[in-house]
């Protein structure tokens, strides 16, 4: 049987563990961007299209805890989406990828990973933009330019 002291020491415990999470919970995880991002981005036809990524991850990310931190960046146009996918992975050091990360050739690819605690995980979603290939119907737009939207959430569930 266990002794009164001993059910309240383990409730306090418990109380302070929950309360730490959820105060490291309830930041973003900083994520820096790849070697050779800028946050200046060049003027052109584009930024209809990256802003619509940003307000997507922006409103995907939005849980009871607020709103996400959302950076967009002008990458080199050598950039490939494998050398995007791994710097951002490399700082999230043991957080679970969420889904497939393939690079499918299309002009935009996706990914996200989640922190791996059982309360109040804490997510980071990428989109990787690149111009439309050459001679297609859309490679007029904005054919040397490439992005990268960074979201990252706080911890909660989402909405």
């Amino acid at each position: 049987m266990r002794s009164p002291g001993a059910t309240v020491v383990l409730g306090a415990a418990a109380a302070t563990v929950a309360g730490v999470r959820w105060a490291a919970a309830g930041e973003p995880v900083s994520v820096a961007a790849p070697p050779g991002a800028s946050t200046v981005l060049p003027e052109g036809a584009y930024e209809t299209v990256v802003d619509n990524r940003a307000s997507e991850i922006s409103v995907d990310l939005r849980n009871e805890r607020g709103g996400p931190e959302v950076d967009t960046y002008a990458m080199p146009s050598a950039t490939g989406w494998e050398q995007v996918r791994s710097a951002v992975a490399g700082q999230l050091d043991g957080w679970k990828q969420a889904g497939d990360c393939a690079d499918t050739g299309e002009r935009r690819v996706r990914c996200s990973w989640s922190e791996p605690t059982r309360w109040w995980p804490r997510t980071v979603r990428i989109v990787f933009l690149r111009p439309a290939p050459a001679g297609g119907d859309q490679s007029y737009e904005w054919p040397d330019n490439t992005f990268l939207v960074i979201g990252s959430a706080r911890g909660g569930d989402l909405s």
